[in-house]
């Protein structure tokens, strides 16, 4: 099993990415695969976004249609952390809001860590403890929430220089992941994706424009093609079987979602599904 670190940054537009000093983003796309264009899910809200990425269904096939604190999930749901556990990983998650915590069944979880942001210093916090995480119990799986870009966003506004900033801020998080990956060693080390949710326009992300509903993607890792930009049509469901494949495991049956064909270099011993019509 190829181990594989998710790091999703909440309410990050590919097109602010150009904007910032954003130099571990920057490095990512150069080294990896990605794209600026990835298709999110309607409603654009955290929760039923989060739920589509990791169950690999639309919201109205999981169930999960607002920001609730309880979804009443589709019994066809299988989250990819529950996922990777059926085929013997270990799995982990840090967050900063509560309501992440039902991405995983009660007892599917290895480790979980959460700690609420309240200051840019709250997020570094964050990462940090993601960081030893992987360096002392490294795990198959782990699933890291970078929260701070869109609390910025509603308070200032998406594109506003105080968003920009919130941009370099988490970039900076990021890069800690980037090197508890090097120290591990490239060879045979972590898979890293990073991904976004939703944009944003204005203060909020409701409307159904390319700004909130286009998304960025990147791939990094031994396995993954080099500064490649992604050509195909991709959606926030192909995110759970791209994954299942950069880690060889096989898809889980109800996913809707395909695997992102060409970034990953070396064949998987299981054949990917295609996307359930």
């Amino acid at each position: 099993m190829n181990k594989t670190l998710l790091v999703l940054i909440d309410g990050l537009r590919g097109d602010a990415i150009e904007k910032a000093h954003a130099p571990t983003l920057d490095y990512l796309i150069g080294e990896g695969s990605s794209s600026l264009k990835v298709k999110t899910v309607l409603p654009s809200l955290t929760l039923p976004s989060h739920f589509s990425i990791f169950t690999s269904l639309d919201p109205y096939s999981h169930g999960v249609l607002t920001n609730t604190s309880l979804p009443d999930t589709s019994s066809l749901g299988q989250s990819l952390f529950c996922h990777v556990k059926a085929h013997s990983g270990t799995v982990s998650s840090f967050y900063s809001w509560e309501k992440i915590r039902n991405l995983a069944m009660p007892g599917t979880l290895d480790h979980s860590f959460f700690h609420r942001l309240n200051k840019e210093k709250d997020l570094i916090l964050l990462a940090g403890a993601a960081s030893s995480h992987i360096l002392t119990r490294n795990p198959d799986f782990a699933f890291i929430y970078f929260e701070w870009t869109d609390m910025i966003g509603h308070r200032f506004g998406w594109m506003s220089p105080e968003y920009i900033k919130a941009i370099e801020l988490t970039d900076r998080a990021l890069g800690l992941m980037v090197e508890s990956i090097h120290s591990t060693g490239r060879q045979g080390g972590y898979h890293l994706i990073v991904l976004s949710d939703h944009g944003g326009k204005g203060k909020h992300h409701m409307e159904n424009t390319p700004q909130i509903t286009q998304v960025p993607f990147i791939a990094w890792g031994h396995d993954i093609r080099t500064n490649y930009r992604i050509v195909d049509d991709i959606h926030l469901l192909d995110i759970a079987p791209t994954i299942s494949g950069i880690m060889d495991i096989p898809p889980h049956f109800a996913w809707q979602g395909k695997q992102i064909p060409r970034i990953i270099l070396k064949s998987p011993r299981h054949k990917p599904l295609a996307r359930v019509a």
